[in-house]
């Protein structure tokens, strides 16, 4: 059992409940969400290596707060139009995860102290049978700020993943996404463009 994930996740659960407003109950399911993250660490056996049908996953989306624009792609496994993500490899804390795999996706280092903490708490129902054996994933979000002038992750790391990858507007790629935690992630954008 990985100490490291463990509290990594008790901390985005943390980090959930500081940011909710006050006042309101719950907002896009996320307290549901929160308790089923706590009660999911109860089982251990995290990372997809130890169980490959329900684990624990990072997404990290990339925005551009001046242009208000996303960058996201259409996912080769999946079919939909995604931000980048993937899955906390054992004995990985959350933030090791998406410093490991920004590397891995887009090419650039960046520390998770640079990002910030996650801000969403998504689970996805994974129904791609034949592609993938994962059936649950539990996905802990982190938003990127970036200038996209400046932003220039590698194309040729993108092509494994995603047949293709572009920066959209807001109303783009709410035409595009289909996936319901995605279009919550649109949401979270969208909140902080307005802040």
């Amino acid at each position: 059992m990985s100490e490291k994930l463990i509290q990594g996740i008790r901390d985005s659960v943390a980090e959930f409940y500081e940011r909710r407003p006050v006042g309101k109950v719950d907002f896009d399911g996320q307290e549901e969400n929160a308790i089923r993250f706590i009660r999911r660490l109860e089982q251990g056996n995290f990372t997809q290596a130890e169980n490959p049908y329900n684990h624990f996953c990072v997404y990290f989306a990339a925005y551009d707060p001046k242009l208000k624009e996303v960058f996201i792609g259409h996912h080769k496994k999946s079919g939909l139009w995604l931000f980048n993500g993937g899955h906390i490899d054992e004995g990985e804390s959350p933030q090791e995860a998406l410093e490991r795999e920004m590397g891995e996706e887009w090419g650039i280092e960046m520390t998770a102290d640079e990002v910030g903490g996650s801000s969403l708490l998504t689970i996805t129902d994974v129904e791609n049978p034949g592609r993938q054996q994962c059936t649950l994933h539990y996905d802990i979000w982190y938003f990127v700020p970036v200038n996209k002038v400046e932003f220039e992750p590698d194309e040729e790391l993108l092509s494994k993943e995603f047949y293709q990858t572009d920066w959209k507007s807001i109303a783009d790629a709410n035409e595009l996404i289909t996936d319901e935690n995605t279009i919550l992630a649109i949401r979270e954008i969208v909140n902080r463009l307005e802040k």
